[in-house]
């Protein structure tokens, strides 16, 4: 679900950049760098808190 939404975030943020900038809009390009960051974005918090556990020893 937190893909489905980071793509449809990307999407959106993709297209508002593309007309600031005043660039193409590729679709397929913006929802696959949202994919990526959205999965990213999901680990943080497992991340994180692996590295609280490291340096509480």
């Amino acid at each position: 679900m937190m893909v489905f939404w980071g793509i449809i975030f990307g999407f959106i943020i993709g297209f508002i950049g593309s007309a600031l900038t005043q660039t193409t809009f590729v679709p397929a390009q913006a929802m696959g760098m949202a994919a990526v960051f959205a999965i990213l974005l999901g680990f943080m918090p497992a991340l994180l808190k692996w590295s609280q556990k490291i340096s509480s020893k």
